[in-house]
């Protein structure tokens, strides 16, 4: 019997995952627990598994695709079984998802279209929303907006193809390839429409496009000179995509402040020298970043309207102290969590933030080391950045960025001496935390700073 492959739902705020890449083709051999694909979520690159043995009929879902949470990717048959194709799931992308893999989404009843005012400003829309409105013919000023400002995103524009009904006669009689075949032809520059697909309904394979390829590269080829300047474009694809997205609505949706201090961390230094000279044996070294976070946890349990987030509701205090560690990528930036940081000992955090910047690296994360964070830091010291901006993270109302330590000349004690000098940048949500308790906060995060043997007690 055929088994379906639906997109799960990877962390408990997901609603969606974009189609990195397919791993396997129709008509491939796989056994359970192989990977299918690559899945991209606004927090990790995740492999969704086979959850069977057997052969892959129909691959339902396209690279590159945004798909909902239960939306149906690939039919998965039994070995010689005939499975009638199915046209792609045209599950709309849930308002709401239960925090169960399988839950269902919701559909909304199609509502009768509006006539689009006319006028000669474009809608506001961002990237993705564009691009899938453009490849489909979408007028977006037929869609309903839902993003901050009036904005359109990708997922307005899905739930507007669903909700109008069959697509017109153009769409549907788009050509038919597989999501590899239509990458290969991308990455060999081949044209589609030049090509007779061999497989199922006329469908383009693998291998006719690999045919393809070849013939054209037997051919010769005339030479023109470039009329103008070359340029280098790199797609808005996979994280930097989301990442754009998020920063994004973060900016437009939360009244913004940010505050910056000088500290003097002289003592801080020297404090870390020296539990690095007790822990070398141990074969633990601490870092900045480190005692960072013990920092800020403490202070957070002292101010804990800045360990809060907003909702339709209200403004939640939140009860769990969750520090989240910005780790810089090739391709962008990922923010692991550091769960009751507040009580775990400076070892203890030393190991885990060691230990998410190697996974980061190598791909390893797991969702569930990225999510439930209520509090971030973001260091940029080693890039000799002394002051910055940092951009807060949904849904937190707050985020500290931390400079390097430079020393300077500064009157300590009336005197002019020479001291170890930090910078600290501190944005937070001006609808959740005003000024005042802010800078209080800050205060504190200075205080043990400058005193660091406070944390010891």
């Amino acid at each position: 019997m055929a088994i379906e492959l639906r997109m799960l739902q990877m962390d408990q705020t997901m609603t969606k995952g974009k189609i990195g890449k397919w791993l396997v083709e129709e008509g491939d051999t796989v056994t359970q627990g192989q990977p299918l694909l690559e899945i991209e979520t606004d927090k990790v690159v995740h492999e969704q598994e086979s959850p069977t043995d057997g052969v892959i009929a129909q691959l339902l879902a396209e690279e590159g695709a945004n798909v909902p949470v239960n939306a149906l990717l690939a039919i998965i048959g039994a070995p010689g079984e005939e499975v009638a194709r199915v046209e792609a799931d045209t599950t709309p992308e849930p308002v709401e998802v239960d925090t169960t893999p399988e839950s269902q989404a919701s559909v909304q009843p199609a509502q009768p279209r509006a006539t689009p005012p006319a006028t000669t400003v474009p809608p506001k829309a961002s990237p993705a929303a564009r691009q899938l409105a453009e490849r489909l013919a979408i007028d977006l000023t037929e869609v309903k907006a839902s993003g901050p400002g009036g904005r359109i995103l990708e997922s307005d524009v899905q739930r507007y193809i669903d909700l109008r009904g069959p697509a017109p006669i153009e769409e549907t009689t788009r050509l038919k390839a597989s999501p590899l075949a239509r990458r290969l032809a991308k990455e060999h520059g081949v044209d589609l429409i030049s090509i007779v697909g061999s497989g199922p309904d006329g469908r383009i394979v693998r291998d006719d496009v690999l045919q393809a390829s070849a013939a054209a590269a037997e051919a010769p080829v005339m030479e023109t000179p470039a009329l103008q300047q070359e340029t280098e474009v790199i797609p808005m694809g996979g994280i930097r995509e989301i990442i754009a997205e998020r920063m994004t609505m973060s900016l437009q949706t939360n009244a913004s402040v940010t505050l910056h201090t000088e500290v003097d961390a002289t003592a801080f230094v020297e404090l870390r020298g020296m539990l690095n000279d007790k822990l070398q044996a141990r074969e633990v070294s601490l870092t900045y970043t480190d005692l960072l976070v013990k920092v800020v946890a403490n202070a957070l349990g002292e101010h804990p309207r800045l360990n809060a987030t907003l909702t339709d509701e209200g403004i939640h205090l939140l009860s769990e102290i969750n520090i989240g560690v910005a780790v810089a990528l090739d391709d962008g930036l990922v923010v692991p969590v550091i769960r009751n940081a507040d009580k775990e000992r400076l070892s203890e955090i030393s190991e885990q933030v060691r230990g998410f910047a190697e996974r980061a690296r190598s791909n390893q994360l797991t969702p569930g080391e990225l999510q439930g964070g209520t509090f971030t830091i973001t260091n940029l010291g080693n890039f000799g950045v002394d002051a910055f901006t940092p951009i807060i993270n949904p849904p937190e109302s707050a985020i500290l960025g931390v400079g390097r330590i430079l020393k300077k000349p500064v009157v300590h004690e009336d005197e002019i001496v020479v001291r170890s000098m930090l910078t600290l940048s501190l944005t937070f949500d001006h609808r959740v935390i005003d000024g005042a308790p802010a800078a209080q906060f800050l205060q504190t995060v200075s205080s043990y700073i400058q005193d660091p043997y406070l944390l010891l007690v």
